[in-house]
């Protein structure tokens, strides 16, 4: 009874449907509140909550990529949109390998300076 009391409240005062991503949609204060919230709970100064994976991907890849010095950037060539803004938002040297092909991976990654720092961004194992 109280979750539901709970979700009745919020609806009522936020309103329901898709929403969207931050830059749609603004940020709201319960955003800021679960931010304060994860950040205490971590003992961190604060939090940052991705409210899409595709912003995740893209924010994640482009700020990894930027903390890291003179990065190198791998990608599969059918990646997910997502991932691909990420590689070209980093602002660093890319190269693309065929898709799947490990193989060529492999041969990208031996021709790359062995020091230099290199992100391997795809959306399967191997």
């Amino acid at each position: 009874p109280k979750v539901i009391g709970a979700m009745v409240d919020v609806a009522a005062r936020m309103g329901t449907g898709a929403g969207g991503t931050r830059n749609i949609a603004g940020t709201n204060h319960p955003l800021i509140e679960l931010e304060r919230e994860l950040a205490d709970l971590h003992g961190k100064q604060a939090a940052l909550v991705f409210t899409s994976g595709y912003v995740s991907n893209e924010t994640g890849i482009s700020t990894i990529a930027k903390l890291l010095p003179n990065c190198l950037l791998l990608s599969d060539a059918l990646n997910h949109n997502s991932m691909i803004e990420g590689v070209r938002k980093a602002g660093t040297e890319k190269q693309v390998w065929r898709h799947n092909d490990i193989a060529h991976l492999e041969e990208l990654l031996r021709a790359a300076d062995p020091d230099r720092p290199k992100l391997i961004v795809c959306e399967s194992l191997y």
